[in-house]
């Protein structure tokens, strides 16, 4: 076979696969009714499917030598892993991902017998076939060694540099960009891919998707982890003080355990913050029960770090700032849900969107979760339209719904971690109305008027949900605690700068005030806490759990112990500082050398966190 003609057949092979896989996962019907802009945006990251694609054959040239038995390897491979894929996706709503090859093991046990048999029997045949094929067909040319091995080499090698977080934006920032700036969005990149995998793979490709996640395996592994030992985690969890034993105290068992609810607001802030002129009595309800502000990681975006932070205590800027749901969060990961439900308790996560945003439908199980209530339970398909606002974002009509309805469900006590989304940016709409608020101020433009105007009334929307909630739960006869923040500040955009919010550019691009992040944190309750350790200046995002656990006369298990320990000698380890606290106890650099060596232990080491505290609990 000529050079040019097995080419054009490995193009057209590659070529074919990705699009058997975009018409299995898309209705084309609803494709073609998309905006142009959008349908160019997939076609374009399809295309750069099609060329990994042919790059994989190639490769798989060099180690065969043989053109149809390239293509029915590399192809029957490709066709393997997205069929696992699909069936993963189905059976525990999470994506494949290169880690899954670890739990082999675990995957035979529960799998199907019939899928098991399916899975075996077409490998089986596969083999045979291949066998066949292999000893009928002769070895290629030499040359065509030489023109594969520089294609696919060259092609990899473009993608995997391309997969790095500052793929091209170097070059591309510049004044003299070339014309293919244009095209980096498209490439691949998974490690902050907020809609998550599942998403990820739809815009993608199955093929682009798995060689993005295992690029990120190798360059976290390589450049990003150390092991740290076990009898190095071991320590850190080994001495609890006397009030935070794991089991409760007999004084404690008398009592009943309280219905612990956080209900993170989506984006929302003190605007009074943002001028004099704003109106004060906005949020009544949430003024009233403010005992603090929280600290998040988080300016204008990235809900999911905030819960990351807040569910785990674990930390967004020693773990570079990334996405831990999209790029870390693999495998069960000790955190607050997971603790509860040791006490006894029924843990619910709760999001009026979809659940694969995040990847939420697969940490939430790493994270303990007994359940999670995404939209698609709140709301059957048909009936989803009537409570999507003018932004496309669900009312959180549904959202505290379910929270009232989880909470008269059970006779055991509750913890739930509820979302809310309904006042989700952009707000360059009047999904509340017009002109619900007069905004006075002189020099504010006509659009930013109208942003402002439907984010205030988001706010006041928040306020009155919570106060319906308080007046819901004053009827429970089981004590309850409902933890109310924000989860950033909102993206404003353009109102920002009208209202001359920064200082300058300088401090617009670089954010290092804790203004910025201090979202309002309000705290109800039906019976006596101690507000004591949730009071302060600000509490960070990574610390309040702990908090809110001895607010709640709960005792902390030997994980929380250690991280009051760290929050006892600092405010914050955050972006804007790492702040320490001047009376603290210990040896601040060790305390915090010893939390960075949790977070990188949990995260990208083996993970003995969850091990040792796991084997504690069965002690």
């Amino acid at each position: 076979m000529t050079t040019l003609k097995q080419q054009v057949l490995f193009l057209l092979v590659a070529f074919l696969s990705v699009f058997i896989f975009f018409l299995y996962q898309e209705d084309l019907n609803k494709f073609l009714q998309l905006s142009e802009a959008y349908q160019k945006s997939r076609l374009y990251k399809y295309s750069f499917s099609v060329l990994l694609n042919y790059a994989f054959i190639s490769l798989f040239y060099l180690l065969l030598r043989k053109t149809f038995a390239t293509i029915l390897l590399s192809q029957f491979l490709v066709f393997l892993l997205t069929f696992i894929n699909i069936k993963k996706e189905q059976y525990l709503s999470s994506s494949f991902v290169p880690n899954d090859f670890l739990l082999v093991k675990e995957t035979f046990i529960a799998s199907p017998l019939l899928l098991k048999f399916t899975v075996f029997t077409g490998i089986t045949l596969f083999l045979a076939l291949f066998i066949f094929l292999y000893k009928k067909e002769n070895f290629g040319k030499n040359k065509l060694l030489l023109v594969n091995g520089i294609f696919s080499v060259s092609i990899l090698s473009f993608f995997v540099t391309a997969n790095f977080t500052n793929n091209f934006n170097q070059a591309c920032s510049s004044a003299s960009k070339s014309s293919l700036c244009q095209y980096t969005a498209f490439l691949p990149n998974t490690r902050g891919d907020w809609v998550g995998d599942h998403l990820t793979i739809k815009n993608l490709g199955f093929t682009t998707f798995f060689f993005s996640k295992s690029v990120d395996s190798i360059n976290t592994k390589i450049f990003q982890t150390e092991n740290i030992p076990e009898d190095k985690v071991q320590a850190l969890y080994a001495e609890p003080a006397a009030p935070t034993e794991l089991t409760l105290s007999p004084s404690q068992e008398n009592k009943v355990l309280p219905n612990i609810i956080f209900v993170m607001s989506e984006s929302h802030w003190d605007a009074t913050q943002l001028d004099k002129s704003i109106p004060k009595n906005l949020t009544p309800t949430i003024h009233k029960n403010q005992v603090s502000t929280l600290l998040s990681p988080s300016f204008g975006g990235g809900t999911a770090n905030v819960e990351f932070e807040v569910l785990t205590s674990l930390n967004v800027l020693l773990n570079h700032n990334e996405l831990a749901y999209v790029s870390k969060l693999k495998r069960p990961t000790y955190s607050l849900p997971m603790y509860l439900n040791t006490l006894g308790y029924d843990t619910t996560a709760m999001h009026n969107n979809g659940k694969y945003f995040y990847n939420r439908s697969a940490v939430y199980q790493n994270l303990g979760f007994n359940r999670f209530t995404s939209i698609e339970n709140m709301v059957n398909a048909a009936d989803r339209q009537k409570f999507i606002n003018q932004a496309g974002w669900a009312t959180d009509d549904l959202l505290y719904s379910n929270i009232q309805n989880q909470l008269k469900n059970s006779e055991q006590p509750q913890f739930i971690y509820a979302i809310s989304v309904e006042n989700h940016p952009m707000y360059s709409d009047d999904r509340f109305g017009k002109d619900n608020y007069k905004i006075s101020k002189a020099g504010i433009s006509d659009a930013s008027k109208r942003q402002l105007n439907t984010y205030l009334t988001g706010m006041k929307r928040a306020d009155d949900k919570l106060k319906n909630l308080i007046e819901n739960v004053k009827q429970l006869d089981r004590p309850t605690m409902i933890i109310f923040f924000g989860d950033h500040l909102p993206n404003l955009q353009a109102v920002y700068d009208e209202y001359g919010f920064f200082a300058s550019a300088q401090e617009k691009a670089e954010k290092k005030d804790v203004k910025f992040f201090e979202t309002p944190l309000a705290v109800w309750s039906n019976f006596p806490i101690d507000r004591k350790p949730l009071q302060g200046d600000f509490i960070a995002a990574h610390f309040l759990a702990p908090k809110v656990l001895e607010a709640a006369h709960i005792p902390l298990s030997p994980y929380y112990a250690f991280i009051n320990k760290v929050s006892s000698c600092y405010n914050a380890v955050h972006q804007t500082a790492i702040m320490p606290k001047k009376d603290c106890q210990f040896d601040q650099t060790q305390i915090l050398n010893e939390y960075k060596d949790m977070n990188m232990d949990v995260l990208n080491g083996k993970n003995f966190s969850y091990q040792i505290l796991k084997a504690q609990i069965k002690s």
